[in-house]
């Protein structure tokens, strides 16, 4: 198994302007490294599937996953959108308020 240098990695991500956290992008080369060959260079195409593996990563999306932790996951992310709907009404309510339009 071939492994790609840490921080040749990390300088060619920020060649490119992306902020990366070097935690991440190690766990990253970690997941992917045995679908490297050894002659392997990094290129655009790592920086999007490193785009794409951040997107989805600590999410009920991430590759890998058992079905439980995606339940527990998806069940967080349903109170977390719930308390948020609930800010956002009370927002509303008072930006009527504000402009008097109390709607009954």
């Amino acid at each position: 198994m071939s492994r790609i240098p840490l921080t040749e990695t990390i300088k060619f991500f920020r060649s490119y302007g992306v902020k990366c956290d070097e935690k991440w992008v190690e766990e990253w080369l970690n997941v992917t490294s045995h679908t490297r060959d050894v002659n392997h260079q990094i290129g655009e195409e790592d920086l999007y599937e490193f785009n794409e593996w951040c997107r989805w990563k600590d999410t009920a999306y991430e590759k890998g996953l058992d079905d439980q932790t995606k339940i527990e996951r998806l069940l967080e992310e349903i109170a977390d959108l719930k308390s948020e709907i609930s800010l956002l009404k009370k927002e509303k309510e008072e930006l009527e308020n504000q402009l008097g339009m109390n709607i009954f």
